[in-house]
């Protein structure tokens, strides 16, 4: 079972930090769904000292494995480091590390024996720039059922305290409710697979990695540009990665299972970057159209081709988007926006919900005909026929309505041309600005160069009033505020 990053935006996590922060390099930036937020990450002021204290909660409990965090940020790095979890309301700490070197730019938190049952070796140039330190062995009373954790700052290397980036990865805890585990992993499956690819082994059939095989006799010699350059398979999804490298599907899905067992997110096989919105493997649909013409043209050399290579696959990976799985956790969350417990009860409900509202629909009216030029006479039959057959039956429309209104066929063109002209002349106009707009400006000096609003009253000031009100930190208007009060205001 792979792990899942709790801090992950999706998820639902939240974050406090007292301390002061550099303008843009909030606490919040830690769990941001914005890239550009993230690649920040916190920043404490200038003139603050650890050290200095970061509390994330989770919506539901969970089961802690591996802490990563990096500690530089640029030539600015934090060189100490402690860990607490809550048991019973007292905080009590499952970790520390001091005194980290230069070089070091992150470190990973995790147990013991996890550790050591890993096969893979990492590299010594990888070991010297990822610190690992371990749990202290009373920690998985803490961290088995967390949901709450702290990082505490406490030292620095001639800059202000910073955490540039931090993951949790753990799995959801057993304490919770089954559906409340299969929902959070149903999300995280989503996030790291938004286009439901999914493996076919799981489901029995055969997997799509599988190319057409040779005939014995066959002498055939495949294109060195349709063979996969990390396994030289012949491809059947080419993929261009972002170094440039051309790889089939099935092989960054088993790279993206290897990385899960780390922790780590789906990444370049050659680079090890992470796959972002920008940076991330396209399928190459040319060279794709390419290997599929090369083995119908060549099919008496292998034992059976497809008719569409890969279709099965392709099928499979139109499931739901995750456009369209947000909206369902949106359904299912409650209103303070975390997940909740999705119960059998709560399914019964919504499916009779369902039901009775598809039971319970109203009839549609039928399609009113097309207008044209030669269906002039058309109209004038069916007029008086209606006139005809609703004079006759009037009685009956009296005691038994219909659940439609008969669309009445005496609209013209210029019936029609009025209505647009009266819908224009009411609608809402957002290409020149209103009339009565009032130009805002400083509340101190009323000019119109201001950049700052403080957010106590909502007054907008300049630099240089800014200033002058920061040494009373009262506003204009008598109200108090502080200086974590004030921030940029973006002129539209």
């Amino acid at each position: 079972m792979s792990l899942i990053n709790f801090l992950s935006s999706k998820l639902k996590p939240s974050v406090e930090c007292e301390a002061l922060c550099e303008d843009g390099y909030s606490a919040n930036n830690l769990i941001a769904d914005d890239t550009e937020q993230l690649a920040r990450g916190f920043m404490a002021y200038a003139v603050t000292k650890p050290p200095v204290e970061i509390v994330f909660d989770f919506p539901k409990a969970i089961e802690v494995k591996v802490i990563k965090l990096w500690n530089t940020n640029g030539a600015l790095r934090s060189t100490a480091f402690e860990l607490h979890g809550k048991f019973e309301g007292i905080w009590e700490r499952v970790a520390y590390v001091r005194d980290l070197a230069e070089g070091v730019e992150s470190v990973t938190f995790c147990y013991q024996s996890d550790y050591n049952s890993r096969s893979n070796a990492e590299s010594a140039a990888t070991q010297a720039q990822n610190k690992k330190t371990f749990f202290f062995k009373t920690a998985h009373r803490l961290l088995s059922n967390a949901s709450s954790l702290k990082v505490i700052i406490c030292a620095s290397k001639r800059s202000p305290p910073l955490l540039r980036k931090i993951e949790v990865w753990g799995l959801p805890a057993r304490s919770l409710e089954k559906a409340d585990r299969e929902l959070m992993k149903t999300i995280w499956s989503e996030i790291i697979n938004p286009h439901g690819f999914q493996n076919s082994q799981d489901h029995g059939q055969r997997s799509p990695s599988r190319v057409p095989e040779l005939n014995e006799y066959s002498t055939l010699k495949i294109p060195e540009e349709f063979l996969d350059q990390i396994t030289w398979e012949l491809m059947i999804f080419p993929t261009v990665l972002p170094s440039g490298k051309i790889v089939d599907q099935s092989t960054i899905d088993k790279h993206s299972e290897v990385e899960a067992k780390w922790g780590r997110l789906p990444s370049d096989p050659f680079t090890g970057l992470e796959f972002t919105s920008y940076r991330k493997a396209i399928l190459n649909l040319a060279l794709k159209a390419r290997i599929e013409k090369f083995l119908m043209e060549n099919s008496e050399h292998f034992k059976t081709v497809p008719r569409s290579l890969g279709s099965s696959f392709v099928r499979r990976s139109k499931n739901r988007h995750a456009s369209q799985f947000a909206s369902l956790c949106q359904r299912h969350s409650s209103t303070a926006g975390t997940y909740s417990s999705l119960s059998t009860t709560y399914y019964k409900s919504s499916s009779q919900a369902s039901a009775t509202a598809t039971l319970s629909s109203p009839i549609l009216p039928p399609k009113r005909a097309r207008l044209s030029n030669t269906s002039s006479y058309r109209l004038e039959t069916q007029a008086l026929t209606s006139t005809q057959t609703s004079s006759c039956t009037s009685s009956s429309f009296s005691t038994n309505p219909m659940p439609f209104t008969v669309a009445s066929s005496t609209t013209t063109a210029s019936g029609i041309h009025n209505a647009i002209q009266e819908a224009l002349q009411n609608a809402t106009r957002y290409t020149c600005p209103p009339v009565d707009i009032k130009i805002a400006s400083c509340i101190r000096c009323n000019t119109e160069d201001f950049s700052y609003e403080i957010l106590t009253c909502r007054h907008l000031v300049c630099r240089a009033c800014l200033v002058n009100l920061t040494k009373e930190e009262m506003c204009i208007c008598k109200t108090r505020f502080r200086t974590t009060d004030v921030e940029r205001y973006h002129k539209l």
